[in-house]
């Protein structure tokens, strides 16, 4: 067994368009933050609280978890659905993960005063400029590195300090 580990690099040009329309997004809905990854959990770009580019990782992390889990748990209900959108509350937010294309998620944490129906529109409306964004590159993977499963263990324990 391996684990494959892959960045993709973007382009200047292209990381400024989709930081845009992320803020674009922020400014209309409402959203304290939004956050844009693939699914395997990668962060493709960002933006709102003034969170460290650690935290965005997890948080990253957390939604692929979140919608693969949601996923396979609606594949066991229906084979013939497809987990779409997740979203749930806590006692001072909305948080919802959409996916967009086959590859890629947002996630949106909104105050709970905001409107979540219209929060809700503006992402379908924001999955649209995304998608248009993603038709015009090409993501390759600049770096591609197997790990077995000693080499991460030995990883982990380094960074435990064990």
């Amino acid at each position: 067994m391996e684990l494959d580990v892959i960045q993709y690099e973007i382009d200047k040009e292209t990381e400024q368009k989709l930081g845009r329309t992320l803020k674009k997004f922020i400014d209309k809905s409402g959203a304290d933050f939004i956050l844009l990854a693939d699914k395997a959990g990668r962060t493709i770009s960002f933006y709102g609280k003034n969170l460290d580019e650690v935290t965005v990782e997890f948080i990253a992390s957390i939604i692929s978890g979140l919608f693969g889990a949601a996923s396979e748990m609606a594949k066991f209900i229906s084979d013939s659905d497809e987990m779409d959108t997740i979203q749930y509350e806590t006692r001072n937010q909305s948080v919802i993960v959409k996916a967009v294309s086959e590859k890629f998620l947002i996630g949106v944490i909104c105050p709970k005063g905001v409107a979540i129906g219209s929060v809700r529109l503006f992402i379908r409306d924001l999955v649209d400029e995304l998608c248009k964004h993603f038709k015009e590159i090409k993501l390759t993977p600049s770096k591609l590195v197997k790990l077995t499963p000693d080499m991460i263990e030995e990883k982990l324990n380094s960074i435990l300090g064990q």
